[in-house]
């Protein structure tokens, strides 16, 4: 028997997070049998990102349940089942932690579909939910919300259960230990990272780059690598010691920079990212000899950056006051990060152009 199950939550510092719904669906194999779906008072701010994703707000919750008031109903429900949900680590720990809060000690075996859909459909670029069901043809409507996460993980748990004929895979991702949360070591280094937008450098004890990467919220995605159980993941919670940041503000400047600093330190656990097609359809429109400024959010609101090309080539990356004459070459040269010539860095500021980011573009 499983629990097929997807919560939300109001965002926030790891293990402090509230659940705002909860929806979960007891599945026999063929069809589901009971089914629980609740919003929930979390007693706590919801996070105005979470608000745009979600549409859940404070409003919304004041009348709601508490969670000790559902509590009971969600023991009933998953009694005697395995829990099942897409990224299982993150729903199995925010609902012990609820229940810890409780002084109940919820314990389940857990399988995760991310893991059983890599196993089952290796073919598929992305296993993320809203990707694999599109990619499936799998219906799926309320994304984000708590009811129709859960109805689309159980019609892909579902189809995965069919591919898997022997049960074999299956058998061996069911996970029976106890889930913690972190450990002090990764806890403590989560707590001293911010929540901006940059390149993150994970180091070993011996003080030596072992993996690095980009993102619009470092906190976040390191806290990832720490809670994941990837063999990548797994890794990382083994060797890492600690872990330093560089703030960009901009993604595109995260992305040359990542990009920069893999060819040239090559990290033990890092692959070099894909080379990205250039279809030539952006710079072919622009004379070989003309100049060009990307700019860009900075790293606070009294800052921008901005990206040079001189000449049709990549010279290099800088940050200004807003008050700066920014567009005078000789000036922007002084306060210049430069870059070896490399035509890729070219690819990704096309790429970037083409996916319609907020980038105020100057010729020159």
């Amino acid at each position: 028997m499983y629990a097929i199950l997807d919560i939300e939550t109001t965002g926030g510092q790891f293990n402090q997070e509230g659940i705002t719904e909860i929806a979960i669906y007891k599945f026999d194999g063929h069809k589901v049998i009971d089914q629980f779906i609740s919003l929930v008072n979390p007693e706590r701010p919801i996070q105005p990102f979470v608000i745009k994703l979600t549409g859940i707000n404070n409003a919304m919750l004041r009348s709601a349940p508490k969670f000790y008031e559902v509590a009971k109903r969600i023991i009933e429900i998953t009694e005697g089942c395995i829990l099942v949900a897409h990224n299982t680590s993150f729903d199995y720990r925010i609902l012990r932690t609820e229940f810890n809060r409780l002084g109940y000690n919820f314990v389940r075996e857990t399988l995760c579909t991310v893991e059983l859909s890599k196993k089952l459909l290796p073919e598929q670029k992305s296993h993320s939910l809203g990707k694999l069901v599109r990619s499936l043809g799998i219906p799926v409507s309320d994304r984000h919300r708590a009811s129709g996460d859960a109805q689309a993980t159980v019609k892909l748990f579902k189809l995965l259960l069919a591919k898997d004929t022997d049960k074999q895979i299956l058998q061996s991702l069911i996970k029976s230990e106890i889930k913690t949360g972190l450990s002090p070591k990764l806890l403590d280094i989560v707590e001293s990272i911010p929540t901006v937008t940059g390149i993150y450098y994970i180091h070993d004890e011996k003080g030596d780059l072992i993996y690095l990467g980009k993102s619009r919220n470092i906190k976040k995605k390191v806290n990832s690598h720490f809670i994941q159980t990837t063999k990548l993941a797994k890794k990382i919670q083994t060797e890492v010691y600690t872990v330093t940041y560089e703030e960009t503000g901009s993604m595109l400047i995260a992305t040359l920079k990542e990009y920069d600093e893999l060819k040239h330190n090559k990290p033990i656990l890092n692959r070099l990212p894909s080379k990205i097609k250039f279809s030539k359809k952006f710079f072919s429109e622009n004379k070989e000899n003309e100049n060009m400024l990307i700019i860009d959010k900075g790293r606070n609101i009294d800052e921008k950056s901005v990206v040079l090309i001189e000449n049709g080539v990549y010279k290099g990356y800088a940050f200004f006051d807003l008050n700066y004459q920014i567009t005078n070459l000789e000036v922007l040269k002084n306060i210049l990060t430069p870059v070896k010539e490399d035509k890729q860095n070219l690819y990704i500021i096309e790429s970037f152009i083409q996916k319609k980011n907020n980038f105020k573009v100057i010729r020159i």
